[in-house]
Order: structure tokens, then sequence, then C-alpha cells
């Protein structure tokens, strides 16, 4: 029996079939797989119990470049948030474990201060199989990726030319008006990021359209911009017209807000009332449960997963994809003691 190979130096196919006498072209195609290649059912035992013996183990990479696939799918955001963030943290986390049932890996891809074209070299480079995106219409990004072939899902924010999952943000906005109006709310505010995002544009299209249709008057349903999250800055336009029921476009603007009105001593929600939009609730302020629209954020991470992995499957037999389709998952509101 020859010398065993070092475990600390990886085994390959060559090194099997030098133990073996056996070209390596025999052996390459024995550990791939390949049941079209004439050997022997003797043969191939010996490669496998050799190859298990000296510790082979395939290379990933000759893996994937020889099937086309790297069982790695990429996640992708432009927003200046990492994992920490509520919204982030529960999509990645969600399809973290909807991978497990894939056989797949995620990579998680970083933006910060790289232009559009360098991002695309990155994302289509042959690492990620395809490819979850959260990114406004802003993003010249998503142009590029809506005309290369990578298989792209987006989730939350629906963009042209790609697939989408995402909450029902309209019936969202409509389902927390109506809660608002039987607790006796008439005069309303949006608080909106000054960023376009085609999810707050929905659902500040559903507050205005919905209260024009209960004859709200203008100056009793305003929208106001604020810097993404900080709602310090609509607080006295907010108090100049209140009593006020206001709508936050995300739970964080509404628990910035809830902060800063328990700060400046402001009574909610006798002068402020506040909710928010997402479904998350804040260990750090256990004295005040929000009232807000409770969206199934799990549920689209796997249903977009699910879509992704659809469409790397027809990638690789060279199949054409169906046209690209939103999908709309129901909301439900999340009741507390902010309204």
């Amino acid at each position: 029996m020859k010398t065993p190979i070092s475990t600390l130096v990886p085994v390959t196919a060559r090194d099997v079939a030098r133990e073996l006498n056996l070209s390596q072209p025999t052996v390459s195609r024995i550990l791939s797989g390949d049941v079209r290649h004439r050997a022997s059912e003797e043969t191939r035992k010996r490669v496998w119990e050799t190859a298990e013996r000296l510790g082979y183990r395939p290379n990933a990479v000759a893996r994937s470049l020889r099937h086309g696939r790297t069982n790695v799918i990429g996640i992708h955001t432009n927003h200046k948030y990492d994992v920490r963030n509520d919204f982030l943290g529960t999509i990645v986390g969600a399809l973290q474990c909807a991978c497990g049932a894939y056989h797949l890996d995620l990579m998680l891809h970083n933006s910060l201060g790289s232009p559009a074209e360098t991002l695309f070299d990155k994302l289509r480079d042959g690492r990620i199989d395809g490819l979850i995106l959260h990114v406004g219409t802003d993003d010249p990004l998503f142009e590029i990726l809506g005309t290369s072939p990578l298989p792209v899902v987006t989730v939350a924010d629906s963009l042209p030319n790609l697939p989408a999952v995402m909450c029902d943000d309209a019936s969202g906005m409509e389902q927390l008006l109506e809660l608002l109006w039987q607790r006796g709310h008439r005069n309303f505010a949006f608080l909106a990021p000054h960023i376009q995002l085609p999810s707050v544009e929905r659902r500040k299209k559903a507050f205005e359209s919905e209260l024009k249709r209960r004859k709200v008057p203008a100056h009793a349903r305003r929208v106001i911009s604020i810097n993404y999250e900080q709602a310090s800055s609509a607080l006295e336009e907010l108090q100049q017209n209140s009593p006020v029921a206001v709508c936050c476009w995300n739970d964080r603007t509404a628990y910035n807000l809830l902060r800063e009105c328990l700060q400046r001593g402001i009574r909610v929600p006798r002068e402020i009332a506040v909710t928010g939009f997402d479904g998350f609730r804040d260990d750090q302020l256990p004295a005040r449960e929000l009232v807000t629209v409770n969206c199934p954020w799990e549920n689209v991470a796997e249903k977009a997963l699910e879509k992704l992995v659809e469409l790397i499957d027809l990638r690789q037999k060279k199949q054409m994809p169906p046209a690209p389709e939103e999908i709309r998952l129901p909301v439900t509101i999340l009741d507390g003691d902010t309204i």
C-alpha cells in the first residue's frame, strides 16, 4: 500500500489516479458522477473507496464551472443600513433559513461607495446564481440588471422589468386609516422619506386617495417630507396642527417620533397619535405598543427565494423566464396604545 497523502494538502483526482495507477481523466469523470463514461463497476468502486480513504473532497469552484451553478445566491441593497436594521435583518434571517431547504448559501453584497458598473461586474462574475434585490428607482444598478441574464427578484419595492415580492402597501394604509377613522381621528399627516421608494409611493397614494374618498379637506391630510427616518424635523408642524394622527412610512420612523414626543413632553395619543408600517415591536420602548401595519416580511423573503430558484432553474435549462410579475402578500393591523 502506498503512503497516505497528508491531510494538510487537498487531495485531488490526480492523487487518486496515481494511487490506483489509473488515468486522471478516468478518475475525474468517475468522481464527477459521469455515468456515461465507460468504466466497470469494479473500477468505479475502487475509485470511490480510494477517494474516501485519502480524504478527497470535490473542488467547489471546479464543480460550479462544470455544472454551471455555484449554489450561492446574493442579496444586495443600496440603502444605508446593515443587518441590525429591523427590516433588512428580518429579510436576511428569513433568507438564511429558507436557503437551507434548497442547499444554498447566502452572500451579502456591500454597495457603499461603489459605482453601479463596478457592482454589476461583481454580481455577474459567476460567484452567485441569482440575486435578491432591494433598491430604489433612482439606483442605476436596477436598469443594468433589468437587461442582464442574471436571475433577479426584488423584495418590498417593485422595479420595472423585474419580478417582485412585496406586501400589499395600499391595503395596509387603507386598513390603518379605517382604524384611525373608527377611533375618531379627522386630522392626518403622512411622514415620507425624501428618497423615492415604490412601496412608500404606494402608501402615500393610498393615504391621499382614501382620505379624499372620505372627503377630508387638504389641510387635514398633509404629506410631510423628512430625512429618511428622522422625524424630529416634522414635530413643529405636527404640533401646530394637533391633535393629529400621524402615519409614518415605516416603524423605525414611528419609534423615533415616539421618543421625540416623550422627550418633549408631547402627549401620545392625545396630541399626536402615532402609527407605523412594518409590524416590528421595539423592546426599548416597553411602555408603548405601536399601532402598525403587520407585514409578513419572512414570507416575502421565502416567496422571493422560491421565485429566484425557479428563474435559476429555467436559466440552466436555457428556457425563457415568464414575464415579470408582482406578488403582493396580504397584511393585517397590529393594534396598540399609540392612537
